[in-house]
């Protein structure tokens, strides 16, 4: 129960540290970084109206730019897919969202993200005991 708690706070704060950097992004109209950002994060692959619903919340009548975002999202997930980085985000705590189960090396990747994740659980519980 702790353990879940102590992963759910730290999820919320993570993602409200994102909501900035993703606001600035879309008011500057940079769908490119966006896109990046979000693979970069391991989040999965937004929709383009997705993109059109952030671009109507700054107020402006811009248009999304969808093939930016999606070549910004390919090379900030082939960043994150790197299974020599899944280690770390396992035990940052960074949950995963399947995103990378369509490329090459996904089974190692998600076995070293599983190993650095039981890692993490097993310093949080130790905090708690």
């Amino acid at each position: 129960m702790k353990q879940t708690l102590f992963s759910l706070l730290l999820l919320i704060f993570l993602v409200g540290c994102a909501a900035s950097t993703t606001q600035g992004l879309v008011e500057d109209q940079n769908w490119y970084g966006l896109g990046e950002q979000d693979g970069q994060r391991g989040l999965p692959q937004r929709t383009l109206n997705d993109l059109q619903a952030l671009a109507r919340k700054t107020g402006d009548t811009m248009n999304a730019n969808y093939l930016d975002y999606e070549q910004g999202y390919i090379h900030g997930i082939d960043a994150y897919c790197d299974p020599k980085h899944a280690y770390q985000l396992g035990l940052d705590g960074n949950p995963y969202m399947g995103v990378c189960e369509s490329r090459p090396g996904s089974q190692r990747f998600r076995m070293e993200w599983q190993r650095g994740y039981n890692d993490f659980q097993s310093q949080a519980n130790s905090l708690f005991y």
